[in-house]
């Protein structure tokens, strides 16, 4: 029932478990994982907002994409996030147990899971190609309710480049889970969002104004699914001041006082 929405998966093989995404920290998440498996599991953030990182400390294995950036902000095995990448006004640290490359195949047990590096929203998310089963999880990268590449780090052009290699990694039949959502992105929907993705990153697209937070945006549709990007000369969404602060997204120009 959290505001956002949040939803966290659970992959299992005949060895391991996965958990990709811990929620927004507001409750634990770990008492209903084991009341499911009681396989080791391997936790792998979608990326490093908040709402994704939720009491990562709970879990004994997390797991991160193998970058020098993300590397250079371990120390003593505790990695610490600034405020930006956590989108909280404070830094969060946890630990760190292992890197994962980019394409790298994660064998949980007869189901083999190949963790895909796909910058956009941020750059540090990631995607799952769940090939077996004929699906992928990709977190923030496109969302049903609207994609944000309005926050710090984002990048219309490495969204473009990211669901291109998402979708050609992928069996052809393939939903995408994504992480605000329980209904699925079906692949016509995406091959949609990739192409209408790619006209932005080229300015073929046309936005209106929008308003996100008290700071003016600019709202590209394509089909039922809004993209939002900062206003020319506009600032990226701010940390909010908590996990339970929500933000008004209207369409139009802002009035200065929304929040």
């Amino acid at each position: 029932m959290y505001w956002q929405q949040n939803v966290s998966y659970l992959l299992l093989g005949t060895k391991r478990a996965l958990l990709f995404d811990t929620g927004p920290g507001i409750y634990g998440i770990r008492k209903v994982v084991e009341s499911i498996t009681m396989l080791p599991l391997v936790v792998i953030p979608s990326h490093l907002h908040f709402d994704h990182v939720g009491n990562l400390n709970e879990f004994d294995t997390v797991e991160l994409l193998d970058a020098p950036a993300l590397r250079a902000q371990v120390h003593n095995g505790y990695f610490t996030e600034s405020a930006t990448q956590f989108m909280l006004s404070r830094t969060e640290t946890f630990r760190v147990h292992g890197w994962l490359k980019d394409r790298q195949i994660i064998e949980l047990g007869n189901r083999p899971v190949t963790l895909v590096s796909t910058p956009g929203h941020t750059p540090d998310s990631v995607s799952l190609v769940d090939a077996s089963r004929r699906r992928m999880f990709s977190g923030d990268l496109v969302n049903r309710l609207v994609t944000l590449c309005d926050v710090p780090g984002s990048d219309i052009h490495a969204m473009a480049n990211s669901l291109h290699d998402l979708i050609s990694l992928a069996p052809g039949d393939s939903p995408a889970y994504e992480a605000h959502a329980e209904i699925p992105l079906q692949p016509l929907e995406l091959k949609a969002l990739a192409t209408g993705v790619v006209n932005i990153a080229n300015g073929n697209e046309k936005p209106v104004p929008a308003c996100l937070g008290g700071l003016p945006m600019k709202r590209y549709d394509i089909g039922a699914f809004p993209i939002l990007l900062p206003a020319d000369g506009g600032r990226a969404l701010q940390p909010l001041s908590s996990a339970t602060e929500t933000l008004d997204w209207l369409n139009g120009a802002c009035d200065g006082n929304t929040r």
